[in-house]
């Protein structure tokens, strides 16, 4: 065991956050080494700890912590299963396919909203991983934005017609976020609408659809419209609730 490896690991769980984010940083410093015991040790660690972990695996984008990221999505921790999705999906691990699908029918069957940044992360882990197929129709698709960084993304200058094409074909528009497009320097978050809205689950699919569209297009109107601004769009289909 190399102690300064263990050392950094056991800081993970510090009571000051900023010491066990010099750990996750240092961890990440020293490389592909820190593999064995930092994955060795994860199922131990508090909820931070498992959070810097599950950052460090990422960062040193080695599928080895496969099974414990696997493992962590029966978390108590909803924060802890999302980041573990969505790690799944950025290491590529194909395998993780049916224990995401679980995770999935889990949250689903706790009636949590289909909104919920948990859901929205197994769905976006299953989707990149070939496991899930979003209905993206014709128009839609041809009006696609090609940011190098997000994909799929709108120019906002579409957005009504895409959520409108969207309800068209049976989807529910839950939420979009806006971004500026920096010449060179990457895509950012930008401010978006100040429109939120909710959903009434127990209404019949077609009134969701509806309902949603309507809130969506009203945020879209709210939305400022330039070249450099683009949207990233969360919908879902009738089988996702």
């Amino acid at each position: 065991m190399n102690s300064t490896i263990a050392q950094r690991v056991g800081e993970l769980d510090a009571e000051s956050s900023e010491v066990a984010e010099d750990a996750q940083y240092a961890l990440i410093a020293m490389g592909p080494e820190v593999l064995a015991e930092l994955t060795a040790a994860t199922p131990h660690l508090g909820v931070f700890g498992q959070l810097c972990a599950i950052e460090v695996f990422t960062a040193l984008k080695d599928p080895r912590p496969g099974s414990v990221l696997i493992d962590l999505l029966e978390s108590e921790n909803a924060t802890v299963r999302q980041w573990a999705a969505t790690a799944l999906a950025d290491l590529g691990i194909k395998g993780a396919v049916p224990a995401l699908r679980r995770a999935y029918e889990a949250f689903r069957q706790r009636g949590e909203a289909p909104d919920d940044s948990e859901g929205t992360a197994l769905r976006w882990a299953l989707t990149d991983l070939g496991a899930r197929k979003p209905v993206l129709p014709p128009r839609t698709a041809a009006l696609r934005a090609s940011p190098d960084t997000l994909d799929p993304a709108w120019p906002t200058a579409h957005l009504a017609e895409v959520i409108e094409d969207l309800a068209a074909h049976d989807q529910a528009v839950l939420h979009f976020q806006v971004w500026r497009i920096k010449q060179d320097k990457g895509v950012y978050g930008d401010q978006g609408p100040a429109v939120d809205w909710d959903v009434d689950r127990r209404s019949p699919w077609d009134r969701i659809v509806a309902d949603c569209r309507d809130w969506a297009l009203l945020a879209a109107e709210a939305t400022e419209k330039a070249p450099d601004l683009i949207a990233t769009i969360c919908w879902i289909d009738a089988s996702d609730l």
